[in-house]
């Protein structure tokens, strides 16, 4: 059984977000964990209020369960309802590292407005210390059956069977095609990405999948413009071990991707994660 998080502040691109999960696992049995976190300014200076917003944040939760098992009603899930005082990042990365979760799925904006802003803090923030799959959802977005999956990646890592087999997984289940692409900046492939090339080329062998490279001068308008020719309903990318300055430059990339996205970004992680282990 799957075990899913789901980050809420009970706005509605929260909402969004949990009703794009339900449809994408209605026919997988799934626990969800609906998460709200409660730590803010008041809770630091007021601590005499902690048992006032907890128990404000558990009758929401509860409301919200009951209104998704009405709207729903699919006898394949499960829910959980927690209300933490930790902040999201420390909840997110404490289960991940416990591996008491497969996926985490989430809004890309929050209820107060100010979309970037809570794009940069919240959901970037979670995609750079997750160690587990995140799959982010826009504001709006509503779900459609996977037809086309784009792997945006520069054919600079060995694939590990962790990632590719989640993604072959993904599109062999939905009978959905990928596009690997790559965004070519003027240079040739190396011999290694060549060979990555060609050792993706056989790990897809029997799965629906084609190669594109992409002139831009940067990867969102790569995938930007590829989406113009052929409509994205998910975008994969993987979450490399980099330096502190390409750490910043795939910052910059997720953050830039994440204001314009206006479809579902999965990011993986670098290291196998396995749960079950």
């Amino acid at each position: 059984m799957k075990r899913i998080l789901l980050p809420t502040d009970f706005s509605e691109n929260a909402y969004n977000a949990i009703s794009y999960a339900l449809h994408f696992f209605k026919d997988e049995k799934c626990h969800f964990i609906l998460l709200n976190t409660l730590y803010n300014s008041d809770y630091i200076i007021y601590s005499s209020l902690n048992t006032l917003y907890e128990n404000n944040s558990l009758k929401k939760l509860e409301q919200l369960r009951k209104h998704i098992v009405t709207e729903f009603n699919n006898p394949n899930h499960e829910f959980e309802s927690v209300s933490s005082f930790n902040m999201l990042y420390q909840e997110i990365e404490e289960r991940a590292k416990n591996k008491e979760i497969d996926l985490i799925v989430m809004g890309t904006n929050g209820a107060s407005g100010g979309e970037e802003i809570l794009f940069g803090t919240h959901t970037v923030h979670a995609i750079q210390i997750a160690k587990c799959p995140l799959l982010a959802i826009p504001s709006n977005y509503k779900y459609k059956e996977l037809e086309h999956i784009l792997f945006a990646t520069k054919y600079e890592i060995d694939f590990a069977q962790y990632q590719m087999s989640l993604i072959k997984n993904l599109a062999e289940k939905r009978n959905a095609k990928i596009h690997v692409m790559h965004a070519n900046f003027g240079n040739r492939l190396t011999d290694e990405q060549l060979q990555s090339k060609k050792d993706l080329d056989s790990f897809f062998d029997e799965t629906s999948h084609d190669f594109n490279s992409v002139y831009k001068d940067s990867v969102p308008e790569a995938i930007e413009e590829f989406n113009k020719e052929k409509p994205i309903d998910l975008l994969v990318m993987i979450k490399h071990r980099r330096s502190f300055i390409e750490k910043l430059l795939f910052s910059s990339i997720i953050n830039e991707i994440g204001f314009n996205a206006k479809f579902p970004f999965l990011v993986l992680p670098t290291e196998s994660y396995n749960p079950e282990n």
